[in-house]
């Protein structure tokens, strides 16, 4: 009887904060270790068995300590990655959002730059006949015309002289080349690629206008120009020279 009340008041002390000391104090779990040890070994074996029991149990009190801390740690390395792909999540979203802004903004271009070179391709430019000059302002629609088609790699602008039937074969053959160099001259100093620009004459062969009517003549008098752009699709636009 004696030695189990001797054993429980070991115990009791031991378990109390003020038993490790004001400057050691053992963590929570440890200090209960160290009490419910004693307290055992106590009742187990006496005062040899408190020893016992309580370095038992405060490698006991200290392992609950650890296992709580690594819990703990887990617990917030868990909600940091938690945050962390939440915030890719976010990143992704606003990634594809500007992706389908430029997506957008490239679309709206393309159209823009169509549109422009439809404008460009649209040149009807009227002389004297015979003549084969090409003025300022038709200088400056080409020039124009080289700078949208010049950035377009593989993009070729084919050039086609043409004559109304009157005067000879020879002649009309020789006008309508010059008339066709006329409007590539022009091209290349508004920036084409020389390489890029393909002369052939017509003269008089596709004439079909009849020597009495002047309007239908003179629409015979042009450059046609095809441009073939990077897609492999063309559009014709007539420098028309009266």
């Amino acid at each position: 009887m004696n030695k189990r009340v001797i054993a429980i008041l070991i115990g009791s002390l031991l378990a109390t904060p003020s038993f490790a000391g004001p400057k050691n104090r053992a963590p929570k779990e440890e200090s209960i270790g160290v009490g419910s040890g004693v307290a055992i070994g106590a009742l187990a074996g006496g005062p040899i068995g408190a020893i016992i029991g309580g370095a038992f149990g405060g490698w006991l009190g200290d392992r609950f300590h650890h296992e709580r801390s690594a819990r703990r740690m887990a617990d917030e390395r868990a909600a940091d990655a938690s945050e962390h792909a939440d915030s890719l999540q976010q990143l992704l979203v606003a990634s594809e959002h500007t992706v389908a802004e430029k997506d957008a903004q490239l679309y709206s271009e393309r159209v823009e730059h169509r549109r422009n070179l439809e404008e460009a391709l649209a040149v009807e430019v009227f002389f004297r006949t015979e003549d084969s000059g090409i003025g300022g302002g038709t200088e400056e629609r080409l020039a124009k015309l080289a700078a949208l088609i010049g950035p377009m790699e593989g993009a070729t602008i084919r050039l086609e002289g043409h004559t109304d039937a009157r005067g000879t074969e020879s002649f009309n053959t020789t006008l309508s080349t010059a008339r066709a160099e006329a409007v590539r001259d022009a091209l290349i100093r508004g920036g084409m690629p020389a390489d890029r620009v393909i002369v052939t004459a017509s003269g008089e062969s596709g004439s079909v206008a009849a020597e009495q009517d002047a309007d239908g003549m003179a629409m015979e008098r042009r450059v046609a120009l095809d441009v073939v752009d990077v897609n492999g699709e063309s559009r014709v636009a007539d420098v028309v020279i009266d």
